[in-house]
């Protein structure tokens, strides 16, 4: 038992678990007490909240994975960085351990980006984000606190889109567990205020100030954790911006950035649109319909996502035999995981949620079963991308901002007359066009594989599921 003990608390795949529970789980936890302390109308709001912070992220312009991946290629010891693809000398220095100038030069350049953009995301989310809470809480008794609450939001939003660099280069580095602890730690104190706050009647400022208490943590452990595990030459550096190595980010930064927008529009867009036309009641029933589903998408996406620096690294290496071995074994996992948790959160939730007592119930199972099986095809499709984009390409820009503009205005002409099924319509028929294949086909063609071959041999064959 001691043995099984150690094992799990030295595995990566145990801390993302957990790290991916409680991140995307955050409203759910909570949602007992939400439930019986705030109205429909309230809870639709805190997603419209959500929803309209979350675009912070999309400021980011795709740095975030783009940091994990170049931090992976200075730590498997990559000589300089390039726009696209890997340096050729790179091959020839894979014994030669983590190249540290290279990630210092790194570090020092994000500090300069992440400040001047932090400043921007607070200020386009306090006046443009403001403005849509405004006119979204215009007919409510307490629309002056609910606004106030939305700019101490946008600050907790700030600065968890500045803290997000830290769990990001520790990825790149190896240290998967140390930067799921950052999340984990950081979470926890999100749960501690938020329930607190609600417990002692705050309401909607229970979440809010769980946020930004969120987002001090984070940025407090996960300074100190990267100076511990990454033992730079000269200590963490100041801000110094690199020119050579920002021109060799932001090529594939701005298309990932770009692609985010579409993830965006894609995901997310419906929420709002539901607010629009259908009201914060139902808004409350499909957004915490999607949260679950989104829970059940985050936890399955961990199997590859805790490999993928390994995957990036084997890429510098040239060593794609291993890269197919490691990826087919992690996705059947995905798969089994995704298939099993859809089941339960279809047949099992709304009686759990009914059991509650909850005032907010969930979309309808048929729904919910369409939503679930969406989901996953993003999910297949979103992981070979992620194999595209270790080999520093990211081929996925026209096809995330075409389908995402796609969705939202086939969504805006659907949900009037067929409601939630509008929704679903538009997302799931607008990505079974394109999104939901090509990513895949484009990643097999990356690492020299027939689709035919490679599916047949580790998927449909019987055998393949017994090497799990």
């Amino acid at each position: 038992m001691k043995a099984l003990f150690q094992r799990v608390h030295r595995s990566a795949v145990a801390w993302s678990f957990v790290a991916t529970l409680l991140r995307v789980g955050a409203s759910i936890f909570v949602l007992p007490l939400v439930l019986r302390k705030m109205p429909p109308d309230q809870l639709g709001l805190w997603y419209v909240f959500g929803t309209i912070g979350g675009m912070a992220s999309l400021l980011d312009l795709g740095f975030e994975p783009t940091i994990t991946r170049m931090a992976s290629y200075a730590w498997g010891g990559a000589s300089k960085f390039v726009a696209f693809g890997v340096h050729q000398e790179d091959s020839s220095r894979q014994h030669d351990g983590p190249n540290l100038p290279l990630m210092q030069d790194l570090v020092a350049t994000l500090k300069a980006y992440y400040f001047y953009v932090g400043l921007a995301v607070l200020v386009l989310l306090s006046l443009g984000g403001g403005s849509w809470i405004w006119l979204a809480t215009r007919d409510l008794a307490s629309a002056n606190m609910v606004r106030l609450a939305w700019l101490v939001y946008a600050a907790g939003c700030c600065l968890n889109f500045i803290t997000g660099r830290w769990p990001a280069l520790l990825s790149g580095a190896g240290a998967m567990r140390e930067a799921q602890f950052v999340g984990i730690i950081s979470l926890l104190s999100y749960y501690l205020i938020a329930v607190t706050g609600l417990l002692f009647g705050l309401g909607i400022w229970a979440l809010v100030l769980g946020s930004l208490g969120m987002g001090i943590m984070a940025q407090s452990l996960g300074r100190q954790f990267f100076k511990q595990f990454v033992n730079l030459p000269h200590g963490l550096p100041g801000a110094r911006f690199h020119r050579e190595i920002f021109q060799a980010i932001w090529p594939n930064a701005w298309r990932t950035g770009l692609v985010a927008v579409g993830a965006f529009l894609i995901v997310q867009s419906n929420t709002l649109v539901c607010s629009i036309y259908l009201g914060l009641k139902t808004t409350a029933s499909y957004g915490m319909s999607f949260q679950i589903v989104a829970m059940l998408f985050g936890l399955c996406n961990v199997w590859v996502a805790v490999k993928m620096p390994v995957i990036t690294q084997l890429r510098v290496q040239g060593r794609n035999d291993e890269i197919v071995n490691l990826f087919v074994r992690r996705m059947r996992l995905t798969i089994l995981s995704y298939v099993s948790g859809a089941l339960v959160i279809i047949f099992l939730a709304p009686p759990a949620l009914h059991l509650l007592g909850s005032k907010t119930p969930l979309i309808p199972w048929e729904q919910l079963a369409v939503l679930a099986l969406i989901r996953f095809l993003e999910l297949h499709h979103s992981l070979y991308a992620g194999l595209v984009l270790s080999e520093n390409q990211n081929p996925f820009l026209k096809t995330a901002v075409i389908t995402g503009a796609a969705i939202v205005a086939s969504s805006l002409v659907l949900t009037p007359v067929y409601g939630v099924w509008g929704m679903l319509m538009s997302a799931g028929v607008v990505q079974l066009c394109y999104a939901n294949w090509w990513p895949v086909l484009r990643a097999l063609r990356g690492l020299g594989l027939k689709p035919a071959d490679y599916f047949t041999h580790n998927f449909l064959s019987p055998k393949a599921w017994l090497e799990l």
